[in-house]
């Protein structure tokens, strides 16, 4: 009789903390954007006069406006601990952002307390560029180059569509950094190249479209996973 008396109380807890929950969720989507979290019409911040704001997940659960119905409130969306977020706009208590989940990449209106800025230096010394970087599929390596204040760069990417449509891009050469940013030409005008900006444990990229096949691009958000 005590284990089904505690068994009843552990029931009451369980079904509270999830009225709670889901009243939080309707208190939030009653506040939810009207606009549309679009992706920038001038692509990824990484030129030098701009200093992007990047954003990581502080929890595993996150209320995703995407997922928001009229009538049930805004449903909980699974995301990994420490997941980046690219910061476009913030709107209440909310934050329009581009990030890059287990399920693909894009942009969406995230819960504002779900996140946490991440802080950079705007002129890191040079070893700080120094390192393995991901995002997706696509790889980046960086070091010393010979010279002194260059950088080498060596780097593969990856597209992959339908039916077995895999398209690559790669990249290889030297270039300097100027602050938290970098302007990377392979060889020429008409070369492959990419614009990164630093941003502490995190690389924001865009490239020209002409590092490799249709659709295999470095760009977008990049982390650090190894020296």
């Amino acid at each position: 009789m005590e284990w089904a008396e505690g068994s009843f109380r552990l029931k009451s807890v369980v079904l509270t903390v999830v009225l709670i929950f889901t009243g939080t969720l309707a208190c939030h989507a009653q506040d939810k954007p009207a606009a549309a979290c679009n992706f920038p019409y001038d692509g990824f911040a990484t030129s030098s006069h701009q200093q992007p704001q990047i954003a990581e997940f502080t929890i595993g659960t996150a209320l995703n406006l995407e997922l928001c119905g009229s009538s049930s409130g805004c449903a909980a969306s699974r995301t990994a601990i420490a997941t980046p977020v690219w910061i476009l706009r913030k709107q209440g208590a909310w934050t329009c952002g581009y990030y890059s989940g287990r399920s693909g990449a894009g942009t969406t209106w995230i819960r504002s307390d779900a996140l946490r800025a991440v802080s950079y230096d705007a002129h890191p010394p040079l070893k700080a560029w120094i390192g393995t970087w991901t995002g997706g599929e696509d790889r980046v390596v960086i070091r010393s180059a010979g010279a002194p204040g260059m950088l080498h760069l060596a780097g593969n990417a990856v597209w992959r569509g339908r039916e077995n449509d895999v398209h690559f891009g790669d990249m290889k050469g030297d270039a300097s950094p100027a602050g938290n940013h970098l302007h990377f030409v392979e060889h020429g005008p008409d070369s492959c190249t990419i614009d990164l900006t630093l941003l502490n444990r995190y690389i924001l990229a865009s490239d020209n479209q002409l590092c490799g096949a249709l659709n295999a691009r470095f760009q977008g958000v990049w982390k650090r996973i190894g020296p």
